[in-house]
């Protein structure tokens, strides 16, 4: 009974609320407002459509992921690429600067070469002279002193080609073997300073020697000429006046000068074939560059 009751009394408060409704308000469509399980249930659903819209899924992570990827991957090489042509720039400059020293190197050894040959052969043209023709003494005279006249020394500008190891950039040449072409030419003069050091011990005996038969006044006059007209290549030196008299004819003092210029000119004529030698690389260490680097 009090069930009965109550339901009946529900109902009719709600039938009395329905009649005191305005017109045109539906109180059904108020009821479905007011639903709190329906309002619920929108929401799951809103919330499962949105985990299933495009661009949120695991294709979207990976999207994301590929183009970071390919940034990093397009950054990095274009880095790269930057610091390659940098590389290149700097190294095809620095080939133009070997070229012009191994260009300076060939002109320097062609000079050098004609004042030691010259002087080499106006030594052998002395020892002949001392064992053969003593009263000769003029030519004896400008023999021997166009020897000491003639004297030069190889050497080569390595400064670009230290620079460049200095800087770690030798490993920048390609290919290898021009690398190792261009690093033999230069530790080649290692050698080369050696042998300048053993000529200049063997001029400095013949500067002691010639003090025991040469007259240094007659020297001097034969050293009276414009130095200014020297270009580089052998020079040429006045020839003594009349038949000046050595200071000795004695056959001891005049083997031991004898004697000293035949080592000062076994010792050039190696120096100078070994300097050939390294003009001929010289000269091909150019021709490789050129056609490398494209230089004219």
């Amino acid at each position: 009974m009090p069930d009965r009751t109550d339901k009946h009394d529900l109902e009719s408060i709600l039938n009395s609320q329905s009649e005191n409704i305005p017109d045109g308000i539906n109180p059904v469509k108020i009821s479905e407002t007011i639903n709190p399980n329906q309002e619920t249930k929108n929401m799951e659903t809103h919330a499962h459509e949105l985990h299933k819209a495009p661009g949120h899924g695991w294709k979207h992570y990976f999207f994301e992921f590929f183009m970071l990827f390919l940034a990093i991957t397009l950054g990095f090489y274009a880095e790269n690429l930057r610091e390659d042509i940098k590389n290149r720039e700097e190294i095809n400059l620095n080939m133009r600067s070997i070229l012009s020293d191994l260009r300076a190197d060939i002109k320097h050894f062609d000079s050098v070469l004609d004042r030691n040959q010259f002087g080499y052969t106006m030594a052998d043209s002395l020892i002949r002279l001392l064992h053969s023709d003593l009263s000769n003494t003029g030519e004896i005279y400008y023999c021997a002193r166009s020897v000491t006249s003639n004297i030069g020394y190889f050497y080569s500008n390595s400064k670009t080609f230290e620079q460049l190891k200095t800087a770690g950039l030798l490993k920048l040449i390609r290919p290898r073997s021009l690398l190792d072409s261009i690093s033999t030419y230069y530790v080649s003069f290692e050698w080369l300073t050696n042998q300048s050091d053993l000529m200049r011990m063997k001029l400095d005996e013949i500067h002691k020697g010639n003090k025991e038969l040469f007259d240094s006044y007659v020297f001097y006059q034969m050293m009276n000429v414009n130095l200014g007209n020297f270009n580089g290549t052998h020079l040429i030196i006045n020839k003594p006046q009349g038949h000046p008299a050595l200071l000795s004819t004695e056959f001891n003092k005049v083997n031991a000068v004898s004697m000293n210029y035949h080592y000062y000119s076994t010792t050039v004529k190696f120096y100078c074939r070994t300097a050939v030698i390294q003009r001929a690389l010289a000269l091909r260490l150019i021709q490789l560059i050129s056609e490398k680097y494209q230089i004219e």
